[in-house]
């Protein structure tokens, strides 16, 4: 499946559809490059499309469609958060936890590409590569990439 089928088969993200990486909000997209736009099967800001439905819930950021084949897409669900402290590393799993949970009933069609979650942190990263913060990350399924990250 496509990217963007996959999102216009979802109601609340339907409109939301953004060619390339013009979902992302322009603080945001400074912390994200990509070497090879032709690869971007386009982008969806998923928290502030969720913001009204869901206004006390620990929504994530962004999902980023990359061309695969003639066929299929994956998609890279990107989280642009601070973090500045170890709590940090908690709210980032909540939030996994409940786009998962959202996606599962919402946009099984998303869920279903093949996919990756990413943090991206804003401000200082308190936390080194071998601290048990990243280590709990890492078995979330979370890639802390640091305060840049090159999606292709």
């Amino acid at each position: 499946m496509k990217f963007r089928e996959a999102v216009l088969n979802t109601p609340a993200l339907e409109d939301a559809y953004c060619a390339g990486l013009q979902a992302f909000k322009r603080a945001d997209a400074e912390h994200i490059t990509c070497t090879s736009p032709r690869d971007i099967a386009g982008s969806v800001d998923v928290d502030s499309v969720l913001c009204q439905a869901f206004p006390d819930k620990p929504r994530w950021d962004y999902a980023v469609g990359i061309k695969n084949d003639q066929t299929t897409d994956w998609t890279i669900w990107i989280e642009v958060h601070p973090a500045s402290s170890t709590g940090d590393v908690n709210v980032v799993i909540a939030k996994l936890r409940w786009l998962k949970s959202w996606a599962a009933d919402a946009a099984p069609d998303l869920l279903s590409l093949t996919r990756e979650y990413v943090w991206v942190a804003t401000g200082s990263v308190t936390f080194s590569q071998a601290s048990p913060q990243r280590k709990k990350l890492a078995s979330a399924g979370i890639k802390f990439v640091g305060n840049r990250y090159t999606i292709c």
